[in-house]
């Protein structure tokens, strides 16, 4: 009887922690697939901010595309005169029918040596052009790349969210796990926080601003604070719209190349 009843408990619990890990996938394809419309255009205030309190404002252009089955997103630095016409492009591709991972293409052209150059896929944990956030951030990244765990509840400024993990599969990868908090409600995320390889608490993210534009769930202010370093950087887009035509052109390695991103 007692063996009978330790079989079944043993069945009930992995029962259990195979329907935990289902919602765990579940929840993250929903925030992963997240509306956000055919195109958007805005402006990124960035704001660094290093440790002794000192900040330096950037300006980025933003445009986003969704081309059949592949997102493709472009970024043009405006300000200042030091990083103004370093553009970033970006084509995400969904994962293929068996789940396995289709990586990103991504390009960066820097001005001052009038070239383009591809960003490979072992630079994506590198931080982006001196923020806090990474080229991987700026993307969409694979589901395919990391297994999901739900580590309980808990209310962000009063709204009930999952804390959600991601590790990453990969166990070369810098970021090694990501936690993020999701709104039970409009699967966006709240705040996150991202470990290195030691698995020592690296980055945390606050999003704040949340709003609906044009009907999809945005936040328009986020900070990426670096607790390792105590720098940070602060994220706010202006003048956002979404689906509202925008220069397919931006699109392609030439438009960077010749400067053509406005």
């Amino acid at each position: 009887m007692k063996n009978l009843f330790i079989k079944v408990l043993g069945t009930s619990l992995l029962y259990a922690a195979a329907t935990f890990a289902q919602s765990a996938n579940e929840i993250a394809k929903k925030v992963h697939d997240l509306p956000s419309g055919k195109t958007s255009s805005g402006t990124i205030s960035v704001t660094l901010i290093d440790k002794n309190g000192k900040t330096r404002n950037r300006e980025i252009a933003s445009y986003t595309m969704k081309d059949g089955s592949t997102d493709k997103t472009v970024l043009v630095f405006k300000t200042p005169r030091d990083v103004a016409g370093i553009s970033y492009l970006t084509y995400d591709y969904p994962d293929k029918a068996d789940g396995s991972t289709v990586d990103s293409d991504s390009w960066i052209y820097l001005p001052a040596m009038k070239k383009v150059r591809r960003v490979s896929g072992s630079s994506k944990d590198d931080d982006f052009q001196g923020t806090d956030f990474t080229y991987d951030d700026l993307g969409t990244r694979s589901l395919s790349k990391d297994n999901f765990a739900i580590l309980g509840e808990e209310k962000v400024n009063g709204i009930d969210c999952w804390i959600l993990e991601a590790k990453a599969k990969d166990p070369k990868a810098k970021v090694s796990r990501r936690v993020s908090w999701v709104n039970k409600k409009t699967y966006v995320i709240h705040k996150g926080e991202y470990f290195d390889k030691q698995n020592r608490l690296q980055k945390t993210l606050v999003a704040e601003n949340i709003q609906q534009v044009n009907g999809y769930w945005t936040s328009l202010k986020m900070t990426m604070t670096n607790v390792q370093t105590n720098h940070k950087t602060v994220y706010e887009i202006k003048n956002l719209k979404y689906d509202e035509k925008v220069n397919e052109s931006y699109f392609t390695v030439s438009a960077l190349e010749r400067e053509q991103v406005k």
